[in-house]
């Protein structure tokens, strides 16, 4: 599958999302960012709705599951709430947040992001696609989804977050284990480095007056490598770009992506520290180096809320059983991490075969599904 975000095929599945809520008699509510809220009325509609959220858009060869069975059994525990003909104490609201995955629109989790205060509007809406044809926002409007609705936590507040997704890891199916009860979100930093050194000719430069800006390059790489494996942290140059190379040039500018994760927020500041100051470090050996780096994502480190989780846990034994269930760290990052910087967040794990996620061979069975569906349904019953 791919439905990147804001693409036609994602405001074809946004209609879809709208007409669903709207047959179940929700108040559909769509933010600046294009975040959909879907309310359905509660006893007392003075309360925030209690959130059920994830993301309709998919990588460029995505899965039919990250994310997408978030968004679907929110809407399902909102059409059995409906048919049982029994109102919650609060509104419950399924919600798509726009642009998860960060495929077409980098970084991802925008919309969760600007909602939680974590990035402004107005960066998000000027932030370019990955071919530079078109802005976020001129993308919102043309798709019909540029709301009118602040997309901000204290004018649309919610008064949880729970979050129904695939594991995205083989931990559940090796366990043999139906649930897995997330309480931590791994922080994830992305960073964009440029080394500038000095172009010259390969055969007539001697080694010792070359700034090589790959050679540069690699000594950070390495260095991060070390350094994360130490830390018991995941180092990652995705995407590395010399500036117009040739077989018999020195290269002058390198330019490479970096992504850093761990649990722990000081560990990743101690991580980025030492990264930086190695670089700095270069530049003192060969004063012709030059070493530029920018910050260009950051999700944070969190945990789930106490309360919530506490949730998911009596719902779990309500539906299979406490022993059905273990606990995990998610190491991928969710729009949940940006929820639970502003209210009680939890997130519910089902297996996923073989652990392969961003793939067309991502999978879980329907009768998988279906055992987080009711999970997800008993535990917002509980934070209710």
């Amino acid at each position: 599958m791919a439905r990147l975000s804001l693409s036609d095929d994602d405001g074809y599945v946004r209609n879809y999302f709208v007409r669903e809520a709207t047959k179940i008699g929700c108040e559909v509510n769509v933010d600046e960012m294009g975040n959909i809220f879907a309310v359905l009325p509660g006893a007392n509609n003075q309360l925030p709705p209690i959130g059920m959220g994830s993301h309709l858009d998919t990588q460029p060869a995505g899965g039919r599951y990250d994310g997408i069975l978030g968004v679907l059994a929110a809407l399902e525990v909102l059409r059995a709430v409906k048919r049982s003909g029994q109102k919650t104490y609060a509104p419950l609201a399924a919600i798509d947040w726009t642009n998860e995955e960060g495929a077409r629109f980098t970084p991802g989790c925008s919309g969760s992001a600007v909602w939680a205060a974590h990035t402004p509007l107005s960066e998000a809406h000027n932030r370019s696609d990955i071919n530079s044809t078109c802005t976020m926002r001129q993308e919102l409007e043309r798709i019909g989804y540029l709301g009118q609705v602040s997309a901000n936590h204290e004018t649309n507040p919610l008064s949880g977050h729970f979050e129904l997704h695939i594991e995205q890891r083989p931990c559940l199916q090796d366990a043999r284990k139906k649930i897995g009860v997330v309480t931590n979100i791994q922080g994830v930093r992305w960073y964009r480095i440029s080394i500038h050194g000095q172009r010259s000719h390969a055969g007539s430069t001697p080694m010792h007056q070359r700034a090589d800006s790959l050679v540069a390059a690699a000594k950070v790489m390495l260095f991060l490598n070390t350094t994360a494996l130490k830390a018991s942290a995941v180092a990652t140059v995705g995407v590395l770009n010399l500036d117009r190379p040739s077989p018999n040039t020195v290269p002058g500018e390198a330019a490479f992506t970096v992504d850093l994760r761990h649990p722990s927020e000081s560990v990743l500041d101690k991580l980025e520290s030492g990264f930086r100051g190695f670089a700095d470090e270069l530049t003192v050996q060969n004063p012709m180096i030059r070493v530029d780096t920018a910050k260009i994502w950051h999700s944070p480190a969190v945990k789930m809320d106490p309360e919530a989780v506490s949730c998911v846990r009596r719902a779990v034994e309500k539906v299979v059983g406490a022993d059905e269930a273990i606990d995990l760290i998610s190491l991928a990052g969710h729009d949940s991490a940006l929820t639970a910087t502003r209210v009680p967040t939890s997130m519910i794990f089902v297996p996923s075969k073989d652990g392969i996620s961003h793939a067309p061979e991502e999978y879980t069975s329907e009768e998988q599904c279906g055992v987080g569906v009711q999970v997800l349904l008993e535990a917002v019953l509980e934070f209710d």
